[in-house]
């Protein structure tokens, strides 16, 4: 039963896409299919899942696992739900590193680059601004966009680690707006 259950979330994890509430079908076809749950009780796992924190079918895996085989049940349906990423992870982070010296995808990587950053730095303006942080010229949206510029200069000048540069700014910013 063990293994009916590992198999069956594996092909639900790698067969399923778009996110976690594009599963919720597959998994209750699974669950009600297999006899492991009622639909009252997926109907129950589903409001539990939603309610937890983290993805809603990694806990509803849990949840199916769980009534299946018990807390073992609910480590191997986790695991069948997560192996297929955790392959085709490994698979392509193998080439990528197999191809990493080559000119050519480091040209493409580099060109990427400011792209990324662009991207970036719009997400935080639309989320400054549509969040009401910054609602003109002032004090504070100067030295938002200042300690923004000065976090980016120094990651890509000095090679400073984000972690550091996400610490630092927290701690600048709590100073300025304290």
């Amino acid at each position: 039963m063990l293994l009916e259950l590992l198999w069956t979330f594996f092909k639900i994890g790698f067969m399923s896409f778009g996110g976690g509430y594009a599963m919720l079908p597959v998994i209750e076809h699974a669950a009600l299919k297999e006899g492991w749950m009622t639909a009252e009780q997926y109907t129950e796992a589903i409001a539990i899942a939603g309610m937890a924190p983290g993805p809603v079918a990694m806990n509803s895996a849990v949840y199916v696992g769980y009534a299946a085989g018990g807390w073992i049940g609910s480590l191997v349906a986790s695991l069948g739900i997560v192996l297929p990423s955790a392959i085709v992870m490994f698979l392509v982070a193998t080439v990528f590193y197999r191809v990493y010296d080559n000119q050519w995808i480091q040209a493409a990587l580099n060109g990427m680059k400011p792209a990324v950053i662009a991207l970036i730095a719009y997400a935080a303006y639309t989320m400054t601004i549509h969040s009401g942080f910054i609602t003109g010229f002032s004090f504070s949206t100067f030295a938002s966009i200042a300690i923004f510029i000065a976090a980016l200069t120094a990651m890509i000048r000095f090679r400073v680690h984000p972690l550091a540069m996400i610490i630092v700014s927290g701690i600048v910013g709590i100073v300025i707006y304290a």
